[in-house]
């Protein structure tokens, strides 16, 4: 049994045979309404398959880079990436997803620090854009920590449970992630470690150790 107290995780591309157990994840509506404010029902995971194969199309340009996070046993906990790449503006979405066993563990903040590299110096993107739901907590600290600047409020965006509920837009720039990241990983410390690619284990693990 996994008590995911582990140490290291892996991110590797998303494929299609993820689709069935993140479509288990969202049938829990809870869930699924903080995800996605354009589904207001769960769905099967036929129609979530069908959805997701146009977004993991291999076509170029890329519209989004989505990966799988796998703990040390080869388990999906959780999905996570970027969307809608604009390559004219440099822009693009954030969008992370974890398992509910593996949220409040600081998984998440690995993932958002490997995805921000990237973004920033790989694909020279010069900004990352999220949204969440004002209730949405946890994203808010999540973004607030990895280094997201409040950039404006759409009032009453968001339609859930009966209620109209503000979205929140957060961004932040190429020009700003350097001293975000320095500080993301001196907090961060050593009781985690993510990496790019399944293992075995290799010297590139992230948050690296600070000269």
């Amino acid at each position: 049994m996994t008590t995911y107290k582990q140490k290291y995780y892996c991110m590797r591309p998303m494929i299609l045979e993820d689709v069935e157990i993140v479509s288990k994840w969202f049938e829990h509506l809870a869930d699924l309404s903080i995800f996605d404010r354009n589904t207001p029902i769960p769905t099967n995971s036929n129609i979530v398959a069908e959805n997701w194969k146009e977004v993991l199309s291999t076509r170029e340009p890329r519209q989004g880079y989505w990966f799988g996070i796998e703990d040390q046993t080869g388990k999906l906990v959780g999905i996570g990436g970027i969307e809608n790449i604009s390559y004219v503006n440099g822009d693009a979405i954030l969008a992370l997803f974890m398992a509910d066993e593996v949220r409040r563990k600081g998984i998440a903040r690995l993932v958002c620090g490997v995805v921000l590299d990237l973004a920033f110096d790989q694909l020279r993107l010069n900004r990352i854009t999220s949204y969440y739901r004002e209730d949405n907590q946890a994203t808010e600290k999540l973004t607030r920590t990895v280094g997201f600047e409040i950039e404006g409020t759409k009032r009453k965006g968001w339609f859930s449970g009966g209620n109209y509920l503000d979205v929140i837009t957060v961004g932040i720039l190429a020009s700003e992630w350097q001293n975000a990241r320095t500080s993301l990983v001196e907090n961060l410390g050593e009781t985690k470690k993510i990496q790019f690619g399944r293992p075995p284990w290799s010297a590139r693990l992230w948050p690296e150790k600070l000269a």
